[in-house]
């Protein structure tokens, strides 16, 4: 497995540099899309980081206008994350370019394998607790 898996990674990391943006970068701007407007406590525990780091990570983004903070009205501590237009374009280009990295690889698959992989993969989502979104460059 690990044979496969690493290869892969480094495909799917190559796809990602053509949204402008890190794996990491990418995992928040994802991670913020899907809890919507957020925290950064919240997103920090949903990425498995420590919240220096996420927020490091995040005011990135925030000077590159991908991700926007909003400070909440009665309580000016509590501070929400929006994925902007400009990040949600770079989760939808990176999108598109895994996916054609990923058709590309299945390619020489055989309709059989195909199937194995349609009945492995929806159990691997959900032993790793991944939840698949599809993110399109018009959703907000």
């Amino acid at each position: 497995m690990h044979r496969i898996v690493l290869p892969l990674d480094r495909l799917l990391q190559a796809a990602d540099r053509e949204s402008g943006c890190t794996a990491a970068q990418l995992s928040i701007l994802a991670g913020v899309h899907y809890l919507k407007r957020t925290t950064l406590s919240r997103l920090a525990a949903r990425e498995r980081i420590a919240a220096p780091t996420a927020s490091r990570i995040v005011d990135g983004l925030v000077r590159e206008g991908m991700l926007s903070r909003i400070v909440e009205a009665g309580d000016r501590r509590a501070v929400r994350l929006e994925v902007t237009g400009k990040g949600v374009k770079a989760i939808a280009v990176a999108c598109a370019a895994r996916e054609k990295v990923l058709a590309q690889a299945l390619e020489g698959l055989t309709e059989a394998e195909k199937d194995a992989l349609r009945v492995v993969v929806p159990g691997l989502n959900r032993v790793l607790g991944l939840v698949p979104e599809p993110v399109s460059a018009e959703s907000p």
